[in-house]
């Protein structure tokens, strides 16, 4: 008894600390909510972007607009604003970068499970940070002509597969995107992610109706990372590296299947939703270690 009890006080002991920490520096939090606008407006895009896919059964159109995060970020280098929406999209995604940074290192408790968090919270800044650098490059003219992102996981795999072992290390990385997804599912069917808000509604929406935008966009984020995963599995099994896709060749192909136009747009709905739960939940978002 004694024990739970001290495990009770070390644990409030750590989210007092932080709360301090959040009323010494507001700026840490205008940090964090910044960059939730960014990232929502980057996925809600992405979801726009997918759903003409679902409904493009013969594949005639603008193969342009790539249904990715790097795809959302030319599309806003088309828009009117140009360079200024560019900018301002890196400015914000380099803020949530800083947030999980911070996030990285504030007080939690020496576990297992937080040291995954934090690390969970590494690859999420890599992530954003070369999103930010991507939007960086269009808006100084020379990201145009790069590569897309279904040719970027092509090469990849394939110079993964002509070292030795390199077979196993795709398939690896799939599996370990399957993994990232049932995780992604657990957050949004648990909305395990409600402990990051704080209590309120924003505007005419209530608290419940933000976790539920969340819920919904956390499971189409788990159907996205687990179809990428799929076809990295299918191309080190069958030992092709043309079968390895990126976000839009693996919706394009997944719509194509059985009932695939419907998931796929099943899934773009769902990613701009969970767009618009990073814009609507920024003022609730909470200053949080890895716990």
């Amino acid at each position: 008894m004694s024990a739970q009890y001290a495990a009770r006080v070390d644990d409030r002991t750590g989210v007092d600390a932080i709360e301090d920490l959040a009323r010494q520096h507001p700026a840490l939090v205008v940090v964090a909510r910044t960059g939730w606008v960014a990232k929502g407006l980057v996925y809600g895009l992405v979801g726009v972007l997918i759903l003409p896919i679902a409904f493009d059964r013969g594949g005639k159109g603008n193969a342009g607009d790539e249904a990715s995060q790097s795809g959302a970020v030319a599309k806003i280098a088309e828009s009117s604003a140009g360079a200024a929406a560019l900018w301002a999209v890196a400015i914000g995604l380099g803020l949530y970068v800083l947030w999980r940074i911070v996030s990285i290192l504030l007080p939690a408790e020496n576990t297992v499970k937080t040291w995954a968090t934090r690390a969970g919270y590494a690859v999420s800044a890599l992530v954003y940070t070369a999103l930010a650098w991507s939007a960086i490059q269009f808006a100084s003219q020379s990201g145009r002509t790069g590569q897309t992102e279904n040719s970027r996981v092509e090469e990849f795999s394939r110079d993964l597969m002509e070292k030795s072992g390199g077979r196993w290390l795709v398939g690896g990385i799939g599996a370990v995107l399957i993994a990232v997804g049932g995780y992604f599912a657990h957050r949004g069917i648990t909305s395990s992610f409600r402990k990051e808000l704080r209590a309120g509604g924003v505007g005419p929406l209530r608290t419940n109706q933000i976790v539920r935008l969340g819920q919904i966009g956390w499971c189409a984020r788990a159907a996205m990372m687990a179809l990428i995963g799929v076809f990295l599995i299918r191309a080190a099994i069958q030992f092709t590296p043309d079968e390895a896709e990126g976000l839009d060749g693996a919706l394009r192909r997944l719509r194509d299947t059985t009932w695939g136009a419907a998931m796929v747009a099943a899934i773009g709905i769902g990613l701009l939703l969970y767009g618009l739960f990073c814009v609507v939940s920024a003022p609730l978002q909470r200053l949080r270690g890895a716990s």
